[in-house]
């Protein structure tokens, strides 16, 4: 079975979701959204308490986007390697990297190493996601099913 390209976002949606653009329409985009603001609220928690709290709800937009995923017909097929993290974990991955990349640049500025390798970093893990999807799509990838 053949899942409509259309059904998982592109990288460069899901990072117009993270900025706070063109999420509202998506249900995946608007999770997307949410786990960005709580890693983006969490750099500023000093309590364990509402850490954790936060923490949960991550767990939660994440299991909600791999039930969303596990709905839609996304392909499943035997043959595909099957792919270590589930897609809500590698989103919830990529919108901590773009978090991180943006407030590196915040402190120390654009042109300051540390802001340099996080920003490699996060096209890193865009060229991952992006890749992901094409192999899903294509069959050469498979997800894990959430237990």
């Amino acid at each position: 079975m053949t899942a409509s390209p259309r059904i998982l976002p592109t990288a460069t949606q899901l990072l117009c979701s993270f900025q706070g653009t063109r999420f509202e329409d998506h249900v995946l985009l608007r999770s997307a959204h949410a786990l960005a603001a709580l890693h983006t609220h969490r750099l500023t928690m000093r309590d364990a308490g509402l850490v954790a709290e936060m923490d949960n709800r991550r767990r939660e937009l994440v299991e909600d986007i791999d039930e969303w995923i596990s709905a839609r017909s996304v392909p499943r097929g035997a043959e595909g390697l099957i792919h270590a993290e589930t897609l809500g974990a590698v989103i919830d991955r990529l919108a901590w990297g773009w978090v991180d990349a943006n407030q590196v640049v915040e402190i120390d500025g654009r042109r300051d190493h540390h802001a340099r390798k996080r920003w490699h970093r996060l096209a890193e893990l865009i060229d991952g996601y992006t890749e992901l999807i094409g192999e899903i799509l294509g069959g050469r990838r498979r997800l894990p099913v959430r237990v």
